[in-house]
C-alpha cells in the first residue's frame, strides 16, 4: 500500500484537487440558476449559470498564467455573480421558523448581540448564515483550482526530459580537437621537474665514452647506446 501511494502521490494530490472543484462547481450552478431563473426562462438560467462557472475556471487560469491585468475584470464580475447567486439561494432556502434556523438562532447570539445583532432579529441572523452556507462556495472553488494549477505547474517545470537528442559526430570532433590540444601542449611545454629530469639524463650521456652502438637483444628489439670515443 505504501509503495503504491509513492508511486501515485502525484495523481492522489491532483484528485485530492478536483473533487472539491467538482462537487461545488455542480453545487455552485444549481444556486446561480436559482438566481438567475428569478429573471430569465430555466432554460436560459442553466446556460447561464453553466458558462459563469466554467468562466470564472478560465479567468482564473488566466490569472496564474499571467495574461495581464485585464484578465481580473471579467474574473471579478463572474465572482460577484456566483457570490450573490449562493448568497440568495441559500437566503431564500432558509425557513425563519424552522427548527434548525432556530437552533442556529440559540448558538450565535451570544457572539452576536455585543456586536449589535439582537436574537430576535430573524432577518439579520438569516444573512449571516447565508453568508456563511452559501456566499463563501465560490471561493472554496476557486482556491482550490488555484492550488491545482499552480501544482501542475510546479510538476512541469520539475519534469526530467524523457529523451535528450544529441550529435554524437559533433561531439566526436570536438572531443579530437581539444584532446589534440592537449597532447601538443603537453609536448611543447614540459614542466620543471621534466626539464630537470631531461638534463639529468643528458649529462649523464656526456659523461660515457662517444661511441654509438647498435645491437639486436634476443627479442629483436633495437636499442641504441651512446658512449665518448677515448
Amino acid at each position: 500500500m505504501k509503495k503504491w501511494i509513492q508511486r501515485n502521490l502525484n495523481n492522489i494530490i491532483v484528485t485530492s484537487f478536483l473533487i472539491p472543484i467538482l462537487l461545488v462547481a455542480f453545487v455552485s450552478i444549481s444556486h446561480v440558476t436559482t438566481f438567475y431563473s428569478t429573471s430569465n426562462p430555466i432554460s436560459w438560467a442553466i446556460y447561464l449559470s453553466v458558462a459563469v462557472e466554467i468562466a470564472a475556471l478560465a479567468a482564473l487560469a488566466g490569472i496564474s498564467a499571467k495574461f495581464g491585468k485585464f484578465i481580473y475584470i471579467p474574473f471579478g464580475i463572474v465572482t460577484v455573480i456566483q457570490f450573490v447567486g449562493n448568497f440568495f439561494y441559500s437566503y431564500s432556502y432558509i425557513d425563519p421558523s424552522g427548527q434548525p434556523f432556530l437552533n442556529w438562532v440559540d448558538m450565535i447570539s451570544g457572539f452576536l448581540e455585543p456586536m449589535g445583532v439582537d436574537s430576535t432579529d430573524y432577518v439579520s441572523h438569516r444573512r449571516i448564515l447565508a453568508l456563511l452556507t452559501g456566499g463563501l462556495i465560490p471561493f472554496i472553488s476557486l482556491t482550490f483550482a488555484h492550488m491545482l494549477i499552480v501544482y501542475s505547474n510546479k510538476l512541469q517545470t520539475t519534469e526530467i526530459p524523457k529523451s535528450i537528442e544529441l550529435d554524437i559526430d559533433e561531439i566526436s570532433k570536438e572531443a579530437g580537437k581539444v584532446e589534440a590540444k592537449i597532447e601538443v601542449e603537453e609536448k611543447i611545454n614540459p614542466t620543471p621537474e621534466e626539464l630537470l629530469e631531461m638534463e639529468k639524463r643528458l649529462n649523464e650521456l656526456q659523461s660515457r665514452p662517444l661511441s654509438q652502438i647498435v645491437k639486436e637483444d634476443n627479442d629483436g628489439v633495437r636499442r641504441l647506446s651512446y658512449t665518448k670515443n677515448a
